[in-house]
């Protein structure tokens, strides 16, 4: 049983992979470069990620104006709906709103939305994020998060390694265009 849970946890913690900002913009880079207007105008889809941490969500703000963005939406799990449990500790950024609710932090998952400028200081940034909870545990899976990706244009993450290949078909199915950064081993999930 120890083993087995053990087992788990070491797979839940493998699905946490948080990338590099380098990383996303050394790839991003090499896309602008065949083509400055590939965002123009286009609403990006971050899910599976953690729009407090998420390097995504940070790079695409803080280049929303940049590469001509029309919305940027990053949406997150739930911790409680996460494989890895660990010690959450909600940021200073979320306790500090009025919105924030001790029990939705756990069991919902939150969207972040950029497409204005809310901070009134005449530019599209990463201080003009605004978000909520979303009503589920923000599952990609979910009609939730089914309903943003048949909106966007472009789907962008580093999805759940274990789901690689669910999340791959998901995108599939909707025919989008996507970027996915992953573990090289990911690979070996595609033909499994």
């Amino acid at each position: 049983m120890a083993h087995k849970d053990l087992s788990k946890a070491k797979n839940g913690k493998n699905d946490e992979f948080y990338t590099q900002y380098h990383d996303i913009e050394k790839e991003m880079s090499a896309y602008l470069e065949f083509n400055p207007k590939a965002f123009k105008g286009k609403t990006v889809l971050l899910p599976c990620d953690d729009p407090e941490w998420s390097n995504f969500t940070k790079f695409f703000a803080q280049n929303f104006e940049r590469f001509g963005l029309k919305k940027l939406i990053s949406t997150s799990y739930a911790v409680e709906s996460k494989n890895y449990k660990s010690n959450y500790q909600p940021t200073l950024f979320e306790v500090n709103d009025p919105q924030f609710d001790e029990n939705k932090t756990r069991v919902n998952g939150k969207i972040f939305t950029l497409n204005r400028d809310k901070s009134g200081d005449g530019k599209i940034d990463v201080n003009d994020l605004e978000w909520t909870y979303l009503k589920g545990d923000g599952d990609f899976r979910s009609n939730e998060i089914k309903k943003l990706r048949d909106k966007c244009d472009i789907i962008i993450t580093n999805p759940p390694f274990s789901l690689f290949k669910e999340f791959l078909a998901w995108i599939v199915e909707a025919d989008k265009k996507f970027m996915l950064i992953g573990n090289i081993n990911v690979i070996n999930r595609l033909v499994i």
